[in-house]
């Protein structure tokens, strides 16, 4: 197989008829066990490293992570495609490979390389949101936390590096020639839907899916909206103990909730998230 991109978390390469596989011209996605994250009290006798995938920056391995990662984004791709949701995903080729459609992404290619700081736009994440929680919260602090919402979407370029991810107005996106007005629109709609249908299978083992986040893009054959890359346990936030009121506000939100706001900087928890592990565990995603 021809390698054609060596990433953080994942490598990907083109399937070639010397392979013997089938599927010329599609490409293979291994999931590896490198994890992203940050480091606490970096230099200090307390100095730790927190694994988070909101994070660019890889920080160690996680045995057996890879092997989770392809079970739960098999899962979740398959389960998009049989309730009608367009995916890239083709078949799961072993424990850590899974075959994908070729997709062109939402990009835009640096025209300021001549301007220290310019960069390219690689691609864009998409966020629906069902709790009003995170970084929606820290940004608008005006609603109670824990709030109801009903996938409120948002679209985000893919943070560079240590740097956070950014959020983008839909004008911005036309202007700058990342997406069309009725692509902005169909890539909402199919996130609502990819919203409902997860939620859905949260609740059947008793979580509450508060948020999560999908990439997008274009089949190359067609030009067709799909979902890509993975949907791996850590792109979702969901909580255990959620005791909805008439509204769908959680009636639980003092107890599990906590804020702060100190120097112009706000910070929001929650007590009863789950991990990413606890996730898998939930849904019986194992390396073993």
């Amino acid at each position: 197989m021809e390698p054609l991109y060596v990433g953080k978390t994942k490598d990907v390469f083109r399937i070639e008829e010397k392979d013997g596989i089938g599927h010329a011209g599609k490409f293979v996605m291994l999931f590896k066990d490198s994890a992203t994250g940050y480091v606490m009290d970096k230099g200090e006798p307390t100095e730790r490293v927190v694994f988070d995938s909101g994070y660019d920056t890889l920080v160690g391995e996680i045995p057996g992570k890879g092997i989770v990662d392809c079970q739960s984004t098999t899962y979740f791709f398959s389960l998009l495609e049989k309730k009608g949701v367009p995916t890239h995903f083709v078949e799961k080729l072993d424990e850590r490979r899974i075959i994908v459609e070729p997709a062109m992404l939402f990009s835009l290619k640096n025209e300021a390389e001549n301007f220290e700081g310019s960069a390219n736009l690689n691609n864009l994440e998409v966020v629906f949101r069902r709790g009003y929680y995170g970084s929606l919260w820290r940004r608008h602090p005006h609603r109670k936390p824990g709030s109801f919402l009903n996938n409120l979407v948002e679209i985000y370029s893919k943070g560079l590096p240590n740097e956070p991810d950014i959020l983008m107005r839909d004008d911005t996106l036309v202007e700058l020639g990342v997406m069309k007005l009725e692509e902005i629109g169909e890539v909402k709609t199919l996130t609502k839907r990819v919203g409902d249908i997860v939620s859905e299978e949260f609740a059947r083992r008793n979580l509450h899916l508060v948020d999560g986040k999908i990439e997008v893009g274009k089949k190359r054959s067609d030009g067709k909206i799909m979902v890509i890359d993975e949907i791996s346990t850590s792109v979702f936030r969901a909580c255990k103990g959620f005791v909805q009121d008439h509204k769908g506000n959680c009636i639980n939100c003092r107890d599990c909730i906590e804020t702060t706001y100190k120097d112009g900087k706000r910070t929001i928890r929650a007590k009863n998230l789950l991990t990413p592990d606890q996730i898998a565990e939930v849904f019986g995603f194992t390396s073993k």
